[in-house]
């Protein structure tokens, strides 16, 4: 063996258990013995992600049942967190909400993900296209997550948000990304996928199914009204050596994009916009 060839096994055996990252952090730790891994700060971040559009205001009670944690360790987390500003208590409540300091965190990622400043006029151009939303995503544990979102124009339907949350084996967008990973990495989260809906794995299985091997024959990845009934979409990955595995997708209401349409007309040119955003940052 060479040593470019020593160097890249190397460096995928680091990878490896990196790719595979805690899904559940708290519960997930009790069974390993990383010396290196920090619970009180897992904790904390943990208890932050609690906090989304759908729960805006929780309290030390309710962040006890959704983390599993002892409630005296809450009440300590949540006066960390409000001293330190990521948190802040609601006007005449016993409840909290996000605060500014975790704004700046995620306007600090978006500002590395320098691809969306090249991205940003091809997604304008397709979206204005189709009449429909192109949006750009990564994965964040068991689900896609918008880094940035083009409505076209007259698209009054959808109005998804930068931080829109999609679920990875019902979205297009998930489905390419699952295909396009690394083969460990998608057994990895194939697995929790299962354990999570053991009840309808048998379904979601054959549906990722189809929609790898529509990634392997075409390319891309279609999703015809099962992450919402009267919406389609179709997603195409990019692999980049500096941001990772990104997805791109372009969907809308079903009477704006039939699979038809899709299949025939957008998915060409949202594997095209990707060739050509793959050529430009490279």
């Amino acid at each position: 063996m060479n040593n470019d060839a020593l160097e890249i096994e190397q460096t995928e055996k680091l990878l490896v258990p990196l790719r595979h990252e805690l899904l559940h952090p708290i519960e997930d730790m009790q069974d390993e013995n990383d010396r290196q891994f920090i619970t009180a700060l897992a904790r904390g971040l943990e208890l932050l992600r609690c906090f989304t559009p759908k729960h805006q205001h929780l309290g030390n009670q309710e962040l006890a049942q959704m983390t599993g944690l002892p409630k005296p360790t809450i009440t300590r987390l949540t006066h960390t967190l409000s001293r330190l500003g990521y948190i802040k208590q609601v006007p005449n409540s016993n409840k909290f909400q996000l605060s500014v300091g975790v704004l700046a965190f995620g306007y600090s990622m978006l500002s590395n993900v320098a691809i969306r400043s090249i991205a940003n006029q091809y997604m304008k151009n397709l979206a204005d296209y189709a009449g429909a939303a192109v949006a750009m995503a990564t994965r964040d544990r068991l689900n896609m997550i918008y880094l940035d979102v083009v409505q076209g124009k007259g698209n009054m339907t959808m109005r998804r948000q930068v931080g829109t949350y999609l679920p990875i084996h019902l979205s297009s967008m998930g489905r390419a990304c699952l295909a396009a990973m690394p083969e460990d990495e998608r057994e990895f989260l194939l697995n929790a996928i299962r354990s999570k809906h053991k009840e309808d794995w048998i379904k979601i299985n054959r549906d990722l199914d189809k929609a790898f091997k529509d990634y392997q024959d075409f390319g891309y990845c279609f999703s015809i009204g099962e992450w919402h009934k009267d919406v389609n979409s179709v997603a195409v990955p990019l692999i980049h050596e500096q941001h990772g595995l990104l997805v791109f997708n372009c969907g809308g209401p079903s009477f704006i994009m039939n699979r038809e349409k899709l299949e025939e007309d957008i998915a060409p040119r949202l594997l095209h916009m990707v060739n050509n955003i793959r050529t430009e940052i490279s």
